[in-house]
């Protein structure tokens, strides 16, 4: 029972015993064809067994004695071979872990044929054939009957799956398995890049995790299969001695450590995630032990922790489905598959199922689909990340738009409110623009109405003198009237656009600047060199002009200009039309250059200055249309300068603006 419970916790270590009997030139085993011999204390040779009893091997299949200390020898009696003489032969021991075979062939009489010393401690290039499996060479060409003694030595669980073959089904054989095994470190080495390509590409460090799972468990594989002696370690001493149940210890550490992180067991399932937490500790312990003790004395527990830990991680599998963790499926079949391969396959060797095709390899065909299932399970959760990545992307994408569009709705009342700020700063300018315009005329009526008075009570006023003073009166009415009217249409609120003429604007503009202009002594140069009109808003355009104009009239009193200028040109400029308002007031600092469009930037104090003046004019001129306006130091002072464009498309807005 006990030699059974540590078979069947060594799922990967056991491996095909056939028995002895010739078909299609191969000799395997036959019932009762096969007798051992315990050597409890190793210290049996090959002269002291004469007088040792063998007992017969009665069963069917597997030559198997589970773990133990002590040595084996087997007996194999080869009869009535005489048809087969000319027929070369080889014998396979399929069971690569075996540390020393001793390998005696001898005649009836008891004269030795062959002596040969195979196993992990001799030389991999002593072998007859460079295989990972035992073969080795029998002369029988000539001998009828023989004897084949064998003395075997494992630290390893005993065993002897032994076949007898001739060159040419040997030569079979061995391509047959050859291709086997392509197929099968070819299926690992496609999940490895697989999987490492989607860790470069997702970052995500559960693919890290499994690939380190993958690594640890196919250097487990090499080294049970015998390949990494073949191929890559060679004679090595420490993997030789090592290796197989370090790699045992540290693969069960690496899929505990992939699947706690990929179920999310700490969240889901915290019970099973605290056995795992303390399976991984042990494994990890064993790990370095396994690295420093004998075979023999860590392989026991390194198995049952492999044979433990798959059901742990299928019980987690499921627990984790529960809550509808979809890629936990995949997970669970991956599990599943291996466990039950490697059920049937230790039920087999225990002769508790019939032998079928593939029963031999059904460990390894197990441990590859559930390398592929994890895969799946992998790609499948990136599929979800990525699902719920879109979602909520698409869900941000959806505040985002909400948020913008209430975001634009508030700049533009933003720009609704600047523009009437703009204009009511703009208003008080011209509210003392027209007191400027209206003071003399009023002082003029207030003179007229005087004289007429004082001429009136001293009997002078006739009708002539009263005329005057009328006429007088009627005029200067008028003058302010027109003043009145002018600022009126300044002031309407249509932004309707059609063609217009920026030189008459430019007249405009100049008009009503007249007064505060003609105060601070400015002289005003008006240039039009185009009769091309563009379609903009009158007074919107009219307002861009005026703060220009007051700013570069700003600017001269700031710097006490004695002769202070400002021009104006109007000209043609490729596809559009150019405005330059320019002064001579020294120019514009250069470390702000850069900022005079700023909302609420300004170099006045609060009383003169809001700020709104400039940005409200690059607001009309590129926002409403469509052209482009900036500064520059030239000649001494400021250059303003407006691009306007021809075609109307681009200038052309709706009424709601």
């Amino acid at each position: 029972m006990k030699n059974s419970f540590f078979f069947l916790i060594l799922f990967s270590l056991t491996l095909q015993a056939s028995l002895l009997t010739i078909q299609n030139e191969v000799v395997n085993p036959v019932e009762g064809s096969i007798s051992y011999c315990e050597d409890v204390n190793g210290d049996l040779n090959f002269e002291q067994l004469e007088s040792e009893k063998f007992t017969p091997y009665t069963q069917e299949r597997s030559v198997n004695f589970g773990f133990t200390k002590s040595v084996y020898w087997f007996k194999i009696d080869l009869h009535n071979l005489s048809f087969l003489e000319d027929t070369h032969w080889w014998m396979k021991i399929d069971y690569p872990l075996l540390e020393s075979i001793d390998i005696y062939l001898l005649k009836p009489d008891g004269t030795l044929i062959k002596y040969q010393r195979l196993g992990t401690s001799q030389p991999f290039r002593d072998r007859d054939i460079g295989s990972h499996y035992f073969i080795s060479e029998l002369p029988l060409k000539g001998v009828v009957d023989s004897t084949l003694l064998l003395r075997v030595k494992t630290q390893s669980s005993m065993q002897l799956p032994i076949s007898i073959f001739s060159s040419e089904t040997l030569l079979e054989d061995l391509e047959q398995n050859n291709f086997l095994v392509g197929i099968y470190y070819g299926i690992f080495f496609i999940v490895f890049l697989y999987n490492a390509v989607l860790f470069i590409y997702t970052r995500d460090l559960n693919y890290l995790r499994y690939i380190l799972f993958l690594v640890s468990f196919i250097l487990w594989q090499l080294s049970f299969d015998g390949l990494g002696i073949k191929y890559f370690w060679g004679d090595i001493p420490w993997l030789i001695e090592h290796g197989s149940c370090t790699f045992i210890a540290f693969t069960a550490f690496s899929a505990l450590y992939f699947s706690r992180h990929f179920l999310n067991t700490p969240l889901y399932t915290p019970k099973v995630d605290n056995i795992i937490v303390v399976m991984m500790f042990i494994t990890l312990v064993m790990t370095g032990v396994s690295s420093i003790l004998p075979y023999g004395e860590v392989i026991p527990i390194n198995a049952s922790l492999a044979s433990i830990m798959p059901v742990v991680l299928l019980i987690a599998g499921l627990s984790v489905m529960r809550h509808e963790y979809r890629a936990a499926r995949f997970y669970v079949a991956g599990w599943s598959s291996f466990l039950i391969a490697t059920i049937v396959f230790a039920f087999n060797k225990f002769d508790l199922i019939p032998s079928f095709y593939g029963i031999n390899n059904v460990q390894q065909i197990g441990s590859a689909i559930e390398m592929i299932f994890l895969s799946l399970a992998l790609a499948d959760r990136v599929y979800l990340l990525q699902r719920e990545y879109i979602e909520k992307l698409n869900h941000l994408n959806d505040t985002l738009r909400d948020k913008v569009k209430g975001a634009l709705n508030e700049a533009r009342m933003k720009d609704r409110l600047f523009v009437q700020q703009s204009r009511l700063a703009a208003m008080g300018e011209m509210i003392e623009q027209i007191a400027h315009q209206w003071r003399q005329p009023l002082n003029t009526l207030a003179l007229i109405n005087q004289d007429m008075y004082v001429k009136h009570k001293l009997g002078k006023c006739d009708e002539a003198c009263f005329d005057k003073g009328h006429e007088s009166i009627d005029e200067h009415l008028q003058y302010l009237s027109k003043t009145i009217d002018d600022f009126r249409n300044f002031y309407k609120s249509d932004k309707s656009k059609a063609p217009e003429d920026v030189g008459d604007l430019a007249v405009e503009a100049l008009k009503l600047s007249d007064v505060f202009l003609k105060y601070a002594k400015i002289k005003t140069h008006l240039n039009v060199a185009t009769t091309k009109k563009v379609n903009i808003a009158k007074n919107e355009m009219i307002q861009v002009l005026m703060n220009l104009i007051k700013n570069a009239h700003d600017a001269i009193l700031e710097k006490r200009m004695s002769e202070g200028e400002i021009s104006i040109r109007i000209e043609d400029y490729e596809e559009s039309i150019r405005i330059s308002v320019e002064d001579n007031a020294g120019g514009i600092d250069p470390n702000i250059l850069g900022k005079v469009f700023d909302i609420y930037f300004t170099t006045k104090d609060p009383e003169h200055g809001s700020g709104l003046g400039l940005h409200m004019s690059k607001y009309i001129i590129e926002e409403s249309f469509g052209g482009k306006i900036w500064v520059e130091n030239v000649n001494g002072g400021a250059r303003f300068i407006i691009e306007l464009p021809y075609d109307k498309r681009k200038t052309l807005v709706s009424e709601s603006e």
